[in-house]
């Protein structure tokens, strides 16, 4: 009951109040300035920071060519988007750059060497986008990069795909037209000349999200931008609210204060309540997403500042660096010329004109000393108090700062600054000019790394635990292992004691006796007095002395077949030799053997046998003689005189030996050149 009548209130165009804020100058002077599109630059660089994520991959190499619009990285994730190439042209390299950051760090980056033809890969519209899915269109517009385009560049897909889990349907769908940033006036060009797109755009975010109420707000200082908007939205069922013109209404929380009354805490999200809010220009991009097919590669950025001689809006491609766009807007810098992106309040001075625009820039600003004071001199703190009165996240900047600047940090995160949002305010009334807000993003800052570093702790802590559980499981495996061996060597042990004492049971009860007639028969022996150890003793005895006797008779049998055999070759040796025996009487027929003497067979050595190889090496006789060392004065600077002979302090590590084959002659394989003696 209470959800309708506040839904009935917000349909009646009731407004409410948020706590603080300010009211500065807005400084509008690029209101009435059209559009333009600049040229393409000559070199484009894409961070890849936010478009890879957990187990991304980038799809190019240095030296390939990519086309406007083709895919370069594949996100890791549900949350991160792939990224598009924003011209056509050669990958010149993927290395660290300086990135959009006041600290200056360096980041992986793309960059490519444009080749001025700017040409499209095939777009992919979805033309019968109002018969798809709502997941189908989610999925397509983060398969084409968009992202929020309001400054926090916040995922649009994830954002929408979380309002949809946590609520059947969405209850309120606000687009953010306040654009309550000092400057920027690039939202504001955009709803006066894409007024129709924008409520294209519109429509598709309620196909997705199915909102009982789309309420369009816009500040009351752009009145072209209400008439424009006011014009598109006939026949559409979309509100217009026009807000009053306070800093920052158009940051979320507070715009959703101020269009629905209702305060969402810093612990839930957005989405999470029903409630969505994006930016103008990031409608715009999802309808050329969805009904276009082009991926967000370009986006409206406002230059200005007084020493700037040309101020307007133009629409940028991502990746374009600062120096590019502050050559085209002629630039005429002076001494410490402050170069500010994102707008007086919420931007931060770049370290370098060289980074390059992302999707988040939405203003780049030249601005003088007269119109921006540059880096106040800060006073000590007095604890007016003013700070905390115009908080719209009703913090106490004071405290915040004071624990901050003496590192308390546990302190600084109970005061609350994780729910600071960086608008500025309390820097632009604080009469100490201290720079609470650079010293809060400071401390943020170290509030993650803190984090971060006590999240791994803990995960560090999670596996020590798991490894010592693991060591624990291992040390009881590894017991009961040893468990089970003892426990089998103790049987193993036990059968072999028992199978012992069976074979001298079995070996005592048996005797083997001889008779009288030389035969031996198995008698069983009655008597048992003997010892059992000592008749085991005899039986292992009795089996060398066989195995001996055994061994010893092939011994005699080898070397009687070897001295046979030797007869034989001797005996054969003789019979070839007798027809050359002179003293033969060739005409006797006596039948006596012509060698009477019986021949006496004799064992030869082994290295003396027919065919042996000898198992030594040869004697040397005499060794070459050692040659002296050629010298030679030739790489010596200062050579000394013929037939002086100059000592050799150290020892040569190499010693070169050769022996004369002549008077004059010598083996120059064996020594260098340098030792070779010149004829």
């Amino acid at each position: 009951m209470a959800k309708k009548k506040q839904l009935t209130k917000i349909l009646d165009g009731k407004l409410w109040k948020f706590f603080g804020g300010i009211k500065p100058n807005p400084l509008k002077n690029t209101t009435k300035s059209q559009i333009e599109e600049l040229p393409i630059p000559s070199l484009i660089t894409l961070p890849l920071e936010r478009h890879l994520g957990t187990g991304g991959m980038v799809l190019v190499k240095p030296g390939d060519y990519v086309k406007t619009g083709q895919v370069l990285t594949i996100p890791g994730g549900t949350k991160n988007v792939p990224l598009h190439a924003t011209t056509s042209g050669h990958i010149l390299s993927i290395a660290p750059q300086i990135l959009p950051h006041p600290s200056g760090f360096t980041g992986l980056c793309v960059s490519i060497k444009p080749d001025g033809l700017d040409e499209w890969v095939e777009k992919t519209p979805l033309l019968d986008w109002e018969n798809k899915e709502s997941s189908e269109l989610i999925a397509h517009i983060r398969q084409l990069g968009v992202e929020g385009l309001g400054g926090a560049q916040f995922q649009t897909a994830t954002k929408l795909a979380a309002a949809i889990s946590n609520n059947d349907e969405c209850e309120v769908f606000i687009i953010n037209g306040a654009e309550c940033e000092p400057v920027a006036t690039c939202d504001d060009r955009l709803m006066q000349e894409k007024a129709e797109d924008i409520v294209q755009g519109i429509e598709i975010v309620k196909k997705i999200l199915k909102p009982k109420v789309a309420i369009i707000a816009i500040e009351d200082n752009k009145p072209d931008a209400i008439k424009s908007m006011e014009k598109a939205i006939e026949g559409h069922d979309i509100h217009l609210r026009i807000i009053p013109t306070v800093y920052p209404s158009g940051a979320a929380r507070n715009l959703i204060k101020i269009v629905t009354g209702i305060e969402i805490p810093y612990s839930a999200h957005t989405a999470d309540t029903g409630i969505v809010v994006d930016n103008v220009e990031t409608v715009f991009a999802i309808k050329q997403a969805i009904i276009d097919g082009i991926p967000l590669i370009q986006r409206v950025i406002t230059i200005a500042g007084d020493n700037l001689k040309k101020k307007g809006n133009a629409w940028v491609r991502v990746g374009t660096s600062v120096r590019f766009l502050l050559n085209n807007y002629k630039l005429t810098p002076e001494r410490r010329q402050r170069i500010i992106l994102g707008g007086p309040f919420m931007g931060f001075t770049v370290p370098s004109i060289d980074v390059p625009v992302t999707k988040a820039v939405t203003c780049v600003m030249g601005p003088s000393t007269e119109e921006f004071e540059s880096e106040p001199e800060e006073s000590p703190c007095i604890r007016c108090g003013r700070c905390a009165r115009v908080c719209p996240s009703r913090l106490t900047p004071y405290l915040m700062y004071a624990y901050s600047k003496v590192s308390d940090h546990a302190n600084a995160k109970k005061c609350g600054i994780s729910d600071c949002t960086e608008c500025g305010c309390c820097s632009f009334v604080c009469p100490s000019k201290i720079r609470l807000s650079a010293q809060f993003r400071k401390e943020k800052a170290i509030q993650r790394l803190i984090a971060d570093n006590q999240k791994r702790n803990e995960i560090a802590k999670e596996r020590m635990k798991a490894h010592d559980e693991r060591i624990k499981q291992e040390e009881i495996a590894r017991e009961k292992k040893k468990q089970a061996a003892l426990m089998r060597i103790k049987k193993q042990q036990e059968l072999n004691e028992a199978n012992k004492a069976t074979d001298k049971k079995a070996f005592s009860i048996k005797n083997i006796s001889p008779l009288k007639n030389d035969t031996s028969i198995m008698t069983i022996n009655t008597n048992h007095s003997k010892d059992n150890k000592v008749d085991a003793n005899l039986e292992l005895q009795k089996r060398k002395q066989e195995a001996l006797a055994q061994a010893k008779a092939r011994s005699l049998a080898k070397r009687e077949a070897f001295l046979q055999k030797q007869k034989e070759a001797l005996d054969k040796q003789k019979e070839d030799l007798k027809p050359l025996d002179a003293s033969i009487d060739t005409n006797t027929t006596s039948e006596e053997p012509l060698v009477k003497e019986e021949v006496k067979v004799l064992e030869i050595p082994y290295n003396l046998r027919l065919g042996s190889v000898p198992k030594r090496a040869q004697v040397i006789e005499m060794w070459p003689k050692a040659t002296n060392q050629f010298v030679t004065n030739a790489l010596v600077e200062n050579p000394p005189k013929d037939d002086e002979i100059v000592p050799i302090k150290t020892l040569r590590k190499h010693t070169y030996m050769t022996h004369y084959s002549g008077p004059e002659e010598k083996k120059e394989s064996k020594l260098p050149k340098v030792l070779l003696k010149k004829k």
